[in-house]
């Protein structure tokens, strides 16, 4: 039995402070593409004050994101940064096609119990719910780990362009060093 797993980070462990805050054995193997899924927000988090990310399972898209390579040790930290104890995400194994060497590799990820139904890019920007908006601390932690990890620059431009509900949490812009991040 292997002594590390790989993880598929696509939203706010993209960043590489905050994945080593609950997973400091976490070391990034390089940009990942998952073939089939569309990124979504959905319901809300205490801690971000907005809708976490999810994958959604979704024919012809895909999503972007960082491939980790993480010690056993950190598996339980990581789920219980998920909320799996607490149902708030299901681990999923997904194949996950590594972009620097164009190897697929079989990564853990985590998707919302409850999923969010249809899809929200076919909505005008004014009618995306409030329940499927990131805060805006959330969405530039997901700008940010995109940048660090090389992920494609038109899928950066597309996360500048989601919605979000506006709302800042202080403490975490100044821990991650968000103050420059663009929307």
């Amino acid at each position: 039995m292997s002594s590390k797993f790989y993880y598929f980070g696509f939203g706010s462990n993209l960043l590489a402070k905050r994945i080593h805050i609950q997973n400091p054995t976490a070391v990034r193997i390089g940009p990942g593409k998952l073939e089939n899924f569309q990124l979504d927000f959905y319901t809300s988090s205490r801690t971000w004050y907005g809708a976490p990310a999810t994958i959604v399972p979704n024919s012809g898209s895909c999503v972007y994101g960082a491939i980790w390579e993480i010690d056993n040790s950190n598996l339980k930290d990581l789920d219980d940064q998920e909320g799996v104890s607490h149902g708030i995400y299901v681990p999923i194994t997904v194949p996950v096609l590594h972009l620097t060497d164009g190897k697929s590799i079989e990564c853990r990820a985590y998707h919302l119990t409850n999923q969010p139904e249809g899809d929200v890019r076919c909505l005008k920007p004014e009618e995306i719910p409030y329940d499927r908006q990131p805060s805006k601390t959330y969405l530039k932690t997901i700008v940010k780990g995109a940048q660090e990890t090389c992920l494609p620059a038109d899928y950066i431009q597309w996360l500048r362009t989601i919605i979000h509900n506006g709302k800042m949490v202080e403490v975490l812009e100044k821990k991650l060093e968000l103050e420059d991040v663009v929307l």
